[in-house]
């Protein structure tokens, strides 16, 4: 039933385009921007935010906080363009441009900023996303704990991985 809904209601219509286009425009922004050298460390930091993000989805849905009226995919969470290309490569972009724990810190709040107070209700006006129990500011601090969460625990990884490899 939640497909048929899915292809009468939201398949190639103007909204699906553009959720498909943001997503396949962010894949390929991050393929060209993303520091191949490093690419084992931003692949790490990238899933655990797109972990982290569509746990974080699900649960906001789930417990009817918002809703996604248009499904890129019928068969997965919500709102896949964001949760699996926009925000995970956002947050990785400034991971590997922000090296330090303050320039980091201080870009991930002009980041959450710009996703609270800009984006989400871009994405509400679209007709994307729809707020039911949750107010913009309530992602804030978690945008930011998210973040430097996950950079934590990254470079937590690679110290050992690290330390490992000194005592060989």
């Amino acid at each position: 039933m939640r497909i048929e809904q899915w292809l009468q209601d939201d398949v190639f219509h103007f909204r699906w385009w553009l959720l498909l286009g943001q997503f396949a425009f962010s894949a390929f922004l991050w393929f060209k921007l993303v520091d191949k050298s490093r690419f084992p460390e931003m692949v790490l930091y990238m899933g655990f935010i797109t972990i982290i993000t569509l746990v974080l989805d699900e649960l906001g849905e789930e417990l009817s906080l918002w809703d996604y009226p248009v499904d890129l995919v019928p068969i997965f969470p919500p709102l896949t363009a964001v949760d699996l290309a926009s925000l995970p490569i956002i947050y990785t972009l400034i991971y590997q441009y922000f090296g330090t724990w303050k320039s980091f810190f201080w870009a991930t709040l002009i980041m959450a900023t710009i996703f609270c107070f800009i984006f989400e209700p871009i994405l509400v006006w679209g007709g994307v996303y729809q707020t039911l129990k949750w107010k913009y500011y309530y992602g804030f601090p978690i945008y930011v704990t998210m973040a430097l969460c996950v950079r934590w625990m990254v470079k937590m990884i690679y110290a050992i991985a690290e330390g490992a490899e000194e005592k060989k």
